[in-house]
């Protein structure tokens, strides 16, 4: 670690402490009953993280919803709608506006209900009046601990597993690792990305941590390609020996980026936003020009990008394909099934 990065942490460690002590406070709070959580009458599932940044969280929500659906329970998603600042003429919404995990659940799961509401309680219900809803799946749900659960799974990202061990804004800790205790679950996703040697050692870790709480391991898998034009689906075998360019604005782009490269095909170029930016008109057309100077074969991005895109697609002069990605379980699929039919029944 050099000078400069040394005085940066030295003075952010205060502001760690502090927010360490509120978060902490607050959890003391909930499990004494100062503050208390509600219980809806209905079985929630809880889908969230202790670090910031891009895990899965979306696709496993996705995952979890489609499964409760084959098991033929009417499911609703609920989310606080972090970052909403896309204009959404919808009902589900709060305030008519939604953000990119809004539209990209809407596309692939349209027959699941999504409510975007800071009051997650507030949902629960109107999911429950309005759609029937058997279950919930509570979406960014670990630290909103008003609204109580009945299955808590956190997911852990094997490339960043213990978020530099601080509390943010020191490290990406959204609270001390120890709260990881209150998980029923922990997926670690991303384990193809690491050696398994890696994988021991966080599971390892976590033992230590939590005691008994079962590690569910799980890979984002590609699934195919998608023209963002049109309809069309490619094999993502396709990308072998391709020159892509690409662009994303996601929590965890170095994950994308690996993907791809796992899939054969050479990066060109690589340009990374924040975690739900918005592209404007002037930003597309930047990027284009950028590309125009790699030539590459297409333009790759990841179907949360292509949602907030939309169809302002006449800016690019090479294909534009959408990398499909699904959740897959590849190791404890038996436990990851216990315990949530232990919860239906």
């Amino acid at each position: 670690m050099d000078v400069c990065s040394r005085i940066i942490q030295k003075v952010l460690y205060p502001f760690s402490r502090i927010y360490g002590f509120v978060v902490k406070t607050r959890i003391f709070f909930y499990k004494k009953g100062i503050l208390r959580c509600v219980r809806l009458p209905i079985p929630v599932i809880s889908v969230g993280n202790i670090t910031v940044g891009g895990t899965g969280k979306t696709p496993v929500v996705e995952y979890i919803a489609r499964y409760l659906q084959a098991k033929g329970k009417r499911v609703a998603i609920l989310s606080r709608g972090y970052a909403a600042n896309i204009r959404k003429e919808d009902s589900f919404t709060d305030k008519n506006v939604c953000n990119d995990e809004y539209l990209l659940f809407k596309e692939n799961i349209p027959d699941v209900p999504h409510l975007l509401n800071k009051d997650r309680i507030k949902g629960g219900l109107e999911a429950i009046k309005r759609f029937q809803a058997e279950c919930l799946v509570l979406d960014d749900g670990f630290q909103h601990l008003r609204l109580a659960r009945d299955l808590n799974i956190v997911i852990i990202d094997a490339l960043n597993p213990f978020g530099y061990e601080q509390i943010i804004p020191r490290g990406t800790l959204r609270e001390p690792l120890e709260g990881i205790k209150r998980a029923d679950m922990i997926l670690l996703s991303h384990v193809d990305q690491c050696s398994r040697d890696k994988i021991t050692v966080i599971t390892n870790r976590l033992r230590e941590i939590t005691g008994d709480v079962p590690v569910i391991e799980t890979v984002h898998k590609p699934i195919c390609l998608e023209s963002a034009k049109d309809t069309a689906k490619l094999d993502i075998h396709c990308l072998r020996g391709k020159r892509v360019f690409v662009f994303c604005a996601i929590g965890n782009p170095v994950s994308f980026r690996k993907s791809i490269e796992n899939l054969g095909s050479g990066v060109a170029g690589f340009r990374v936003f924040p975690d739900h930016h918005i592209y404007t008109p002037s930003e597309l057309k930047e990027l284009n020009a950028e590309a125009l100077g790699m030539k590459p074969d297409a333009i790759v991005i990841t179907q949360k990008d292509r949602v907030k895109i939309g169809n302002n697609l006449s800016v690019w002069d090479f294909p534009v394909w959408t990398l499909k990605i699904e959740i897959c379980v590849v190791n404890g699929y038996e436990i990851f099934e216990n315990k949530i039919n232990a919860i239906l029944n």
